[in-house]
């Protein structure tokens, strides 16, 4: 798809997740002391080790800048990772999340893989059910925690067969 482009930028990447994850920090009253690893208040290097160890992204342009992102990366056996998907609030409800989805299923299908896995904030309701209207059916739901303190949320966790 001509819109979208491998990010090698962490800066770029990084920055496009604060601003897009910002929106669901508000929503849920999370804060950097809450929930400091949410993606609204991730910093570069985070982004930077994964990149090395793996993580592909990629940007939707729009406006001759990218106002999206999505990642993936190899989990185990024919299963990979879907990552980092957002989207900045200003160009939302225009599919490009959807065509992000579809894009990175296809990267997923050219290296072999047949599922692809999501972790969805559980609380998040919408985002949850945009999944299930694009086929990801929920799996189980793990609680999460930040050493020995319970996160205000667990993750949803669900997935798509690609075959």
């Amino acid at each position: 798809m001509e819109n979208i482009t491998e990010l090698y930028d962490s800066n770029l990447i990084t920055d496009i997740l604060n601003k897009a994850f910002m929106t669901v920090a508000l929503q849920f009253n999370f804060t950097k002391e809450t929930v400091e690893r949410f993606p609204a208040f991730m910093k570069p290097d985070i982004i930077e080790n994964q990149l090395k160890n793996g993580l592909k992204m990629f940007g939707y342009k729009e406006d001759n800048k990218i106002v999206g992102c999505v990642g993936y990366s190899f989990y185990k056996d024919k299963i990979y990772m879907i990552e980092r998907l957002g989207t900045l609030p200003e160009y939302r409800h225009k599919g490009i999340g959807k065509k992000l989805m579809e894009f990175i299923e296809n990267k997923i299908r050219e290296n072999g893989g047949e599922i692809a896995e999501i972790h969805v904030i559980d609380i998040n309701e919408i985002l949850v059910k945009w999944y299930k209207n694009m086929n990801y059916k929920q799996i189980r739901t793990d609680k999460l925690y930040d050493g020995e303190r319970k996160l205000p949320f667990n993750s949803c966790v669900m997935n798509k067969e690609l075959i």
